[in-house]
């Protein structure tokens, strides 16, 4: 990835290392984020339990839903009345934050590959 890049969607490498905070327990990881695509692969050990490869092949996903639950009891979910308000720059970021939400937390082929 290149350093612009990084700095306009930081959620991709957070994305793959969140999977590699929850893998750790119980796995090698080998963290690759530079290049063009970003990869965390694991070596998981023969006495590692199925719940743990799906939580650490899910973790994104559940981590970017508690933050939404987080935000929406603190905030409540925005409206059009309270959106109105914001400024454009200020809707500009909530904007690029929810993408960067989005692609935080969407689990990709390889994250659902587990549950097959």
């Amino acid at each position: 990835m290149t350093l612009r890049t990084w700095l306009t969607t930081p959620s991709v490498p957070l994305h793959e290392l969140t999977h590699a905070a929850f893998a750790l327990p119980w796995a090698d990881v080998d963290i690759e984020l530079a290049g063009a695509d970003p990869r965390v692969k694991f070596d998981w050990s023969a006495s590692t339990p199925t719940w743990a490869v799906r939580l650490a092949h899910l973790a994104p996903t559940l981590v970017g839903l508690g933050i939404l639950l987080v935000l929406v009891a603190l905030f409540g979910i925005p409206t059009a009345s309270t959106l109105e308000q914001l400024a454009i720059h200020e809707l500009g970021l909530l904007v690029i934050l929810a993408a960067n939400w989005a692609v935080f937390t969407y689990p990709s082929e390889a994250d659902r590959r587990p549950f097959r």
